[in-house]
């Protein structure tokens, strides 16, 4: 250890040159895997001084936790890591100072889910790797490494196949945004991910977008599609659809929130896009809200003025944009609020995502001799 490291700890590091701190950085790394490596030989001594029976594990991860005042988890790991050392290779190898506590811990759960016969082999290749590679790429190796040694998988029972697990939780922000989380079988996740691949690449080199954002704004054009599919089941003899309550004055003046029926507020912008290209049905309300007049559902979009846009713009017209036509929205160029005509000439077919710029942002689009022009 050079003397670096025996400069107090409230010394002025900015005295060092960037050469000397990177060096004291990896010298510090090296004392916190010896460190560790010492604290779980440690715990392996009272481990063994223990029956090591299952009320033990559970005294011992309370006992961690009391003395060192450490995480539940962080007491676990330190007892699989101790009972790890049992092999000699592993513990040898982390005296050395070449296995981090990411390191011990992949290596402790990939043999732990290999075959028997096999785990010996998947050691020595482990900490091989683990000599040239961190933590999380280790994680990638012992993953392939197991998928080789159980490339069919586990056998799936016939209640898997015929009842496979799925789940999705959806929850509403203040905003009215949407939180999911869930979860689908195999096959079912096979099939968004190819959805979801050619939707979610970048519209063009400007496309700033991050990957989770492109796949955010690709999953909504698959709801899009889907909520344009007309094999959608009914429910109370309806088709799918979104109830949004606002007064006419706000919707035309472009002001205050809609309610959108069990799920909150929206902003009047987003139901003013919603409405460019959905099924608007128009209900009047009396001063205590109850059904003056029902208006009929119009289309504002006829499937012979979508052909044409299509044959026109070929898909979202936006520059440098190549979004075929399905995944694009006709867009009114005078709203259709304000009495703009649904006519070629009053239409632009966009992507979601440049729909919501040229709504939410100060983009024009006028037709110019019959092409789509867009100006900032």
């Amino acid at each position: 250890m050079s003397a670096i490291l025996d400069v107090p700890a409230y010394a002025e590091w900015w005295r060092l040159s960037e050469g000397a701190l990177w060096a004291a950085g990896g010298e510090i790394e090296e004392r916190r895997r010896a460190d560790y490596v010492r604290q779980v030989e440690v715990v392996a001594e009272l481990w063994n001084r223990t029956g090591r029976l299952k009320d033990d594990r559970s005294v011992m991860v309370a006992d961690l936790m009391a003395w060192w005042k450490v995480t539940r988890s962080e007491a676990k790991d330190l007892l699989r890591h101790a009972e790890l050392f049992r092999r000699g290779a592993i513990h040898e190898a982390a005296r050395e100072g070449l296995l981090s506590k990411q390191h011990l811990t992949v290596i402790d759960k990939t043999l732990d889910e290999a075959p028997e016969p096999d785990r010996d082999e998947v050691e020595a290749t482990l900490l091989e790797k683990a000599a040239e590679f961190d933590g999380s790429k280790l994680q990638q190796i012992a993953h392939r490494i197991l998928q080789l040694l159980d490339q069919d998988g586990k056998a799936p029972d016939d209640r898997e196949l015929a009842e496979p697990k799925r789940e999705l939780h959806l929850s509403s922000r203040k905003d009215g945004s949407v939180v999911f989380r869930g979860r689908i079988d195999p096959e079912s996740g096979a099939k968004l991910e190819a959805l979801l691949s050619p939707l979610a690449k970048p519209t063009s080199a400007s496309d700033t977008r991050t990957t989770p954002e492109r796949q955010g704004d690709a999953l909504v054009e698959i709801i899009d599609l889907a909520a344009s599919s007309e094999d959608l089941p009914k429910e109370g003899g309806e088709r799918p659809h979104i109830a949004l309550t606002m007064s006419l004055e706000d919707f035309l003046a472009q002001r205050g929130t809609a309610d959108v029926e069990g799920m909150g507020p929206m902003d009047a912008a987003s139901v003013r896009r919603i409405a460019c290209d959905s099924n608007v049905m128009r209900v009047v309300l009396g001063a205590r809200s109850e059904v003056l007049d029902i208006g009929r559902s119009t289309r504002t979009i006829p499937n012979q003025i979508r052909r044409a846009l299509i044959i026109r713009d070929g898909g979202c017209a936006f520059p440098q944009c190549h979004r075929r036509p399905r995944q694009c929205h006709a867009h009114h160029l005078a709203h259709w609020a304000d009495g703009g005509p649904t006519s070629v000439d009053n239409l632009v077919l966009v992507c979601g995502a440049h729909h919501r710029l040229i709504h939410h942002s100060h983009w024009t689009v006028k037709i110019n001799e019959g092409r789509p022009e867009f100006t900032r």
